[in-house]
């Protein structure tokens, strides 16, 4: 290049760009002709590596480097040599006088972020710029351009505008945080942020701005101040927890102590490095005094439990006293404590304590008198007593008298009386705390408690030995479960029979002392009582100590609390070998009688058999004398029995309970002979109730299936959606297990027994030649696969005492009395058979149509429990003998009992202002029928329970229909087991309302 345009050796594209350009026509002129000062100014131009451009001549010529070109944007390279208004055109209003003031002052000028609305794209934008203008003089001082060096702050300045925009958002939402926050800006650590919390803490409010040193000087003096020089050195956060401070109040105020947590945060900018410090602080003073408050309340409790745990290793009340006395002195530092026990007329007995010798000892019983009237006052009250400096606070007359100069006295309450008091007292005065009140208060209780279990053990153990005693004292074996049926105590008599080592059979290993083929099933009843609660009651064999296994009663109740829950079980077992043995004998006796029965029945059969028509009534007169033979035999049983039994009691002797049993024998076979009887004439008393036949079905299987034997395989087939029937529940299950085990002689070599319920409806066609009415039936169809009958054999399969069993096997009542149930329930039986193939029983029961209640499965699984009750019952009967019985049996079930013997008797019982909760009548009576009692009783009292009983019950039956079905009727005869569930079910079950008819020819 020529040496006069060295200036224009540079690298780059501005450089070249000027070279290259055609300067002859411009208004600068050709390169060569450029003036010294120009050409100075364009070198130093374009070897600066920062943005710079030259304004010249009067035109502000624009010259610029590479630098500088990314200015311009799009206006590159077109605005090289250009007029700088040309140029920017769009901003020129701004830095047109600029330059001109440069120009005209030949002072520089300098500006930073300023904003210049430049055209980019074709569309005005808001820029940013940080600029200089530096006037060019020339060898005369003249300005003769202007060197201009900048560059684009847009960026930063938005940054800047978003971060005090994120800065005023962060405000808004740090002033509503419940903790102080603040943020503080630059090394001197300038207020951006405070947020009122952050304001209340320090107590100043004017912080924005300002530097911490300023706002907070005690904060320097105190070493914050250097924290905040370590974290933003480091970048490192630093966090403080429980750290006090001292906060200057005021100068006439002193500093405020207040425990913080908090912490210093940095926050850095996009190259790292730290340009705020984020604080957040929690005062914390009151949690820390809490805690502090908490501890002391935790050492009390602890104290207390640790005293507690002491009392339970002592066995005397007078040691926990002394004991409790002590240990709390001690931690109060007291001069004196003890109790104070109340005794009978108010006495004061001063029984157990502690002192230091500071005060007399309180011992001995004193009256209520000589103690100070203001804290008895208190003490009956149920308050604390609570004395802190007695010659201060005693007035003339006020019944402090006797105190202790300063002490604390707590009531011991039980029930709202005050039974004790426990005292501690100082020999001097002194300002006790509320955490001493409720010290002693608590030590009162937990002392007194372990009082209350002293003297509890002591009773109880008192009574574990007036227990032993008795129950060693009697001669049945008595034991004890806990409610889980664990055994845990047994009686001497248990180790005398078994002969087996103390405590050996605890726990279930009682098991181990019964025979083999007892112990399954005395465990399931065990454990059916355990889970249902109720009384347990089995035979059983047991090993007695010579080795042999002898008969005993096992019998338990168990004892609830009054909620109901078993606490334990309490038992017996008692030795019946001799009952056992006289009992086979008496059984051997009975088959010798049904034999006999079975004989004149044969005989009855064969006379009926040929007088079936014509002579059918000489039959019945036959049957009739077979029945009276029968009942003589049993009655002589019974009165043989009573006759022994007398015998015995006139010599003094109190064994006889075999012959109580031998006469109840023969009376219970009587008593079921007339059952029989009864229901092969359709005279059977009923309770007809609405039954699921289905799950009377379903739950007869398991019975099923042990009573015929493992040769039988059982099968049912049950309607999903059977109907429920109207019959007698108990009559049902009888009748189904009759059917079954007719089922089972019929299969000798084994077989199939199915039972299956289906809905059936009878059209008037099939009820043609039947008792049936047309209508909605359950049907039970019993079959089997056994041998089967002849046609001639099914035909008389009905008929009474007839039967195809050997002698002594049966008595052919069972398919009649089958036959007089189902048709006294209003049904039907039926019956085909083919030999070789078995035999099918279909026994149809009318439809529940009536909506009526379903015999409950828990009520039924408790009947045998005979309860009793305290209800008044009014009892009408014309018989002396069982209106005797009835009353006395009555009354031992702990009724209140009001005796008639008509119905007229009865009614002046009322009119007299009787209010019984139950009427118990005979049905027949001379004079007023027990349906015409009870309708007149009842229009006097409509609320009353009946109960009706008779002994011949046809009659009773055709009245029933008129009464809602769950109306009782009792049967005679019957025992007390039966008048108790019969009285507790007419008197816990609804009330009638219905008419009734009740007339009858007789009993």
């Amino acid at each position: 290049m020529h040496s006069g345009l060295r200036f224009l050796d540079h690298p780059g594209e501005m450089a070249e760009r000027i070279r290259n350009a055609d300067w002859s026509a411009h208004p600068l002129g050709p390169i060569e002709s450029w003036s010294q000062p120009l050409r100075f100014a364009v070198n130093i131009c374009l070897g600066s590596r920062f943005p710079c451009a030259i304004y010249w001549g009067a035109d502000q010529i624009l010259l610029y480097n590479d630098a500088w070109a990314p200015i311009p944007a799009d206006r590159h390279p077109w605005a090289l040599g250009r007029k700088g208004a040309e140029v920017w055109a769009d901003i020129w209003d701004v830095v047109g006088p600029q330059l001109a003031e440069v120009v005209d002052t030949a002072q520089g000028f300098a500006t930073y972020d300023q904003q210049l609305m430049m055209e980019r794209g074709g569309i005005p934008r808001e820029t940013y710029w940080n600029y200089s203008f530096t006037p060019i003089r020339d060898e005369t001082g003249k300005v003769v351009g202007i060197l201009n060096q900048g560059n684009e702050t847009t960026r930063s300045v938005m940054a800047a505008r978003m971060r005090i925009a994120q800065i005023d958002r962060f405000r808004e939402i740090v002033d509503q945080a419940p903790g102080a926050i603040a943020l503080l800006h630059g090394p001197d650590y300038v207020f951006e942020i405070a947020n009122r919390s952050y304001c209340d803490l320090i107590g100043r409010q004017d912080v924005i701005g300002r530097p911490v040193h300023d706002v907070v000087p005690e904060a320097v003096r105190q070493g914050f101040v250097a924290l905040l020089d370590t974290v933003f050195r480091s970048g490192e956060p630093y966090r403080g927890d429980s750290v006090p401070i001292e906060f200057d109040r005021g100068p006439d105020q002193p500093p405020e102590r207040r425990v913080i947590d908090f912490i210093y945060q940095p926050l850095t900018d996009k190259n790292g490095m730290v340009t705020d410090i984020f604080i957040e602080a929690n005062d914390v003073t009151e949690k820390i005094e809490a805690v502090e408050a908490l501890r002391e309340v935790n050492e009390a409790q602890r104290f207390v439990h640790a005293l507690s745990e002491n009392l339970r290793d002592l066995d005397t009340v007078a040691a926990v006293m002394d004991f409790a006395a002590h240990a709390l002195a001690e931690r109060l530092g007291a001069d004196r404590a003890g109790f104070v026990r109340v005794g009978p007329g108010d006495e004061l007995d001063f029984s157990a304590g502690w002192n230091n010798g500071r005060l007399p000892p309180l011992t001995g019983r004193v009256a209520p008198e000589t103690v100070s009237r203001f804290g008895l006052e208190r003490f009956r009250n149920g308050e604390t007593l609570l004395v802190q400096d007695l010659e201060r606070e005693s007035r003339p007359g006020d019944g402090r008298a006797g105190l202790s100069p300063a002490g604390i006295g707590v009531p011991v309450m039980r029930g709202g009386a005050w039974i004790a008091s426990l005292f501690v007292s100082q020999a001097t005065p002194r300002q006790w705390r509320q955490e001493d009140v409720a010290l002693v208060e608590a030590v009162a209780e937990t002392s007194w408690d372990a009082v209350e279990r002293v003297e509890a053990l002591s009773a109880l153990r008192e009574s574990e030995a007036q227990f032993r005693a008795i129950t060693n004292s009697i001669d049945d074996m008595v034991w004890s479960s806990r409610p889980d049926g664990h055994v845990d105590f047994y009686n001497d008599r248990w180790y005398q029979f078994t002969g087996v080592p103390s405590g050996s059979t605890d726990g279930s290993s009682w098991a181990n002392v019964l025979h083999p083929e007892d112990v399954e099933r005395a465990g399931r009843t065990w454990q059916h009582s355990l889970a249902t609660g109720e009384p347990y009651h089995i035979e059983y064999r047991m090993r007695h100590h010579s080795g042999t296994y002898r008969w005993a009663l096992g019998r338990a109740q168990p004892v609830r609390d009054e909620s109901g829950a078993i606490t334990r079980w309490f038992g017996t077992c008692t030795e019946i070998q001799a009952l056992v043995e006289a009992r086979e004998v008496l059984a051997r006796s009975r088959e010798e009688l049904e034999a006999e029965v079975d004989q004149r029945t044969r005989q009855l059969m064969e006379a009926e058999a040929k007088l079936r028509h014509a002579q059918k009534m000489e039959a019945v007169g036959q049957l009739t004398g077979g029945i009276a033979h029968d009942f003589n035999n049993m009655l002589a049983v019974v009165l043989g029995a009573l006759d022994l039994m007398e015998r015995r009691i006139e010599r003094g002797e109190a064994d006889v309970s075999r012959y109580i049993v031998a006469a109840r024998d023969g009376a219970s076979r009587a008593a079921s002979l007339t059952q029989r009887l009864l229901a092969f004439s359709r005279r059977s008393p009923l309770s007809p109730q609405s039954v699921d036949v289905g799950e009377m079905v379903a739950g007869m299987s398991e019975l099923l299936n042990r009573t015929l034997g493992e040769a039988i395989r059982v099968k049912t087939d049950i309607s999903a959606a059977s109907w429920s029937a109207i019959a007698d529940p108990s009559q049902l299950e009888n009748s189904i297990i009759n059917l079954a085990v007719n089922a089972r002689d019929a299969m000798p070599d084994g077989g199939v027994l199915r039972i299956a319920t289906v809905n059936r409806t009878v059209d008037a066609a099939e009820c043609e030649g039947s008792a049936l009415s047309p209508g909605d039936y359950i049907e039970i169809c019993v079959s089997d696969t056994g041998i089967g009958m002849a046609p001639d054999v099914a035909a008389r399969a009905f008929d009474p005492f007839f039967t195809t069993k050997e002698v002594g096997k049966g008595t052919g009542l069972g398919l009649s009395q089958i036959f007089g149930f189902a048709r006294q329930s209003g049904g039907d039986v039926r019956i085909e058979s083919t030999p070789g193939t078995g035999t099918e029983v279909r026994l149809l029961l009318p439809r529940d149509q009536r909506n009526l209640p379903r015999e409950d499965s828990a009520r039924t699984g408790n009947r045998s429990a005979a309860a009793g009750g305290s209800e008044t019952i009014l009892l009408v009967e014309d018989e002396t003998r069982v209106r005797a019985f009835s009353a006395e049996a009555l009354r031992d079930l702990g009724y209140s009992v009001l005796e008639a013997r008509n119905g007229e008797e009865a009614l002046s019982i009322i009119a007299s202002g009787a209010v019984p909760d139950l009427l118990f009548t005979d049905v027949i009576m001379p004079g007023m029928t027990g349906r015409a009692l009870a309708e007149r009783v009842r229009q006097q009292l409509p609320g009353l329970r009946l109960l009706f009983t008779s002994g011949y019950t046809r009659d009773a039956m055709d009245q029933a229909s008129s009464l809602a079905p769950s109306t009782l009727v009792l049967p005679k005869p019957f025992g007390i087991g039966e008048l108790a569930r019969a009285v507790r079910d007419a008197i816990d079950g609804p009330v009638m309302h219905k008419g009734m008819d009740v007339d009858a020819p007789g009993d």
